[in-house]
């Protein structure tokens, strides 16, 4: 039985992620709230008021900065609310309503990183512009799409490799399960219906150095692409769609795969 096991938006590119019960699509657009915020590397040249897409090496995120998976962070895109422990310690607690507390949060992240003062990286967002345009995501690649992961697909790797591979690793927005593995490279051009929602699968997510870096330590312990390339062909796991109807999906919804 083809089912979500999970749905996961990551607020703020290269942190944590938030993982969620229900989500309610919108046409064209990103899981909302999904890489929303972004730390913009001091030479990056990005204009919130016309916000165009970048690639991924001119922010923090896990390819560069591996020392990021050690954070456990939680933002509320409510209240703004942002925290980050390391080693279950506080260490960050700010709101990011004000220059003042995002100045202090950029410093944090300077100086964990081991960044100069001219390397201080700088909180930038997302935004809707106005009602005709998309919301801007910092994701890896330019369409607003939604990432999902085959979890028998993960597992089949982890059996090739004798180790245990987190499915974290490939921070997906939605993990399915019940699918053999590798089925959903099928489903390129085919369109699941699941919940009130359709989205259609448009291409196969290449993986880079960041699916390298182990969640739980912070460490790069398995060169990934190069695994899956040894053993399949290929650096391809996991599927981008784009979502065609909005609606609500939930963990536990069944997928409907149709031409």
């Amino acid at each position: 039985m083809n089912i979500i096991k999970n749905i996961i938006r990551y607020p703020i590119k290269g942190l944590s992620g938030e993982y969620l019960d229900k989500i309610l699509l919108e046409v064209n657009q990103t899981i909302p709230g999904d890489r929303e915020y972004a730390f913009a590397r001091f030479n990056t040249k990005f204009d919130q008021n016309n916000p165009v897409y970048l690639r991924k090496t001119n922010f923090l995120a896990l390819v560069k900065e591996e020392k990021l998976a050690k954070l456990t962070t939680i933002f509320n895109p409510k209240s703004k609310q942002f925290i980050i422990k390391i080693d279950n310690n506080l260490v960050v607690d700010e709101k990011l309503t004000n220059k003042n507390n995002i100045n202090k949060v950029e410093i944090f992240f300077q100086d964990y990183l081991g960044m100069s003062k001219e390397e201080k990286p700088r909180l930038v967002k997302g935004i809707k512009a106005n009602k005709t345009n998309s919301t801007h995501s910092f994701s890896d690649i330019p369409d607003k799409a939604i990432s999902i992961i085959n979890l028998n697909t993960v597992f089949e790797l982890q059996n090739k490799l004798g180790k245990q591979i987190s499915s974290s690793r490939f921070r997906a927005n939605i993990l399915v399960d019940g699918v053999n593995a590798w089925e959903e490279f099928n489903w390129i051009g085919k369109k699941i219906y699941v919940g009130d929602a359709i989205l259609e699968v448009f291409k196969r997510t290449q993986r880079c150095a960041a699916t390298n870096v182990n969640p739980d330590n912070g460490q790069r312990d398995i060169n990934i692409p190069n695994q899956i390339k040894s053993y399949y062909g290929h650096v391809d796991l996991g599927i981008y769609a784009k979502v065609t109807k909005g609606g609500l999906i939930s963990i536990l919804n069944k997928l409907h795969i149709s031409d």
